[in-house]
């Protein structure tokens, strides 16, 4: 074990991880787009990815309040990232990506399967793989 992490307990560990992962992907894109995506963003751009969702079905699938829900896509919006469709109808908006959001979600995902390639490559596909089921499996929570 990285002796940086053995004084961690395993909730540490994962937030560590999953910190230095965001960052990486954070400076990755950076140097690929002008356009600054947060990672709250970039959360809420992957639920919608080919997708036409209410505004009301993804703030009950990131877990974020209604209000930052709404502020996020409020951003995104104006950045030409996504569209809200059904404006009139206060109950029903969806949301979906703009061409520029679909794009930068595709790229967005070819970083994030570059970076896993590297970590397989460096701890294995079979590590990667326990690590993905573990992650997968119902922790009675």
């Amino acid at each position: 074990m990285n002796s940086q992490y053995e004084s961690l307990d395993l909730f540490d560990v994962i937030s560590e991880r999953h910190n230095m992962i965001r960052k990486v992907l954070e400076e990755k894109w950076s140097e690929m787009s002008d356009v600054s995506i947060s990672n709250s963003e970039w959360y809420i751009m992957a639920k919608i990815y080919k997708k036409q969702p209410t505004i009301s079905s993804i703030t009950k699938t990131v877990q974020i309040t209604r209000q930052a829900t709404h502020k996020f896509i409020k951003k995104l919006e104006e950045k030409g990232l996504v569209n809200v469709l059904n404006a009139n109808n206060k109950r029903d908006k969806c949301i979906e990506l703009t061409e520029l959001g679909e794009r930068c979600v595709e790229k967005y995902n070819s970083i994030k399967n570059e970076l896993l390639t590297k970590i397989s490559n460096h701890i294995g596909e079979n590590e990667i793989s326990i690590l993905k089921d573990l992650m997968a499996k119902d922790w009675g929570l």
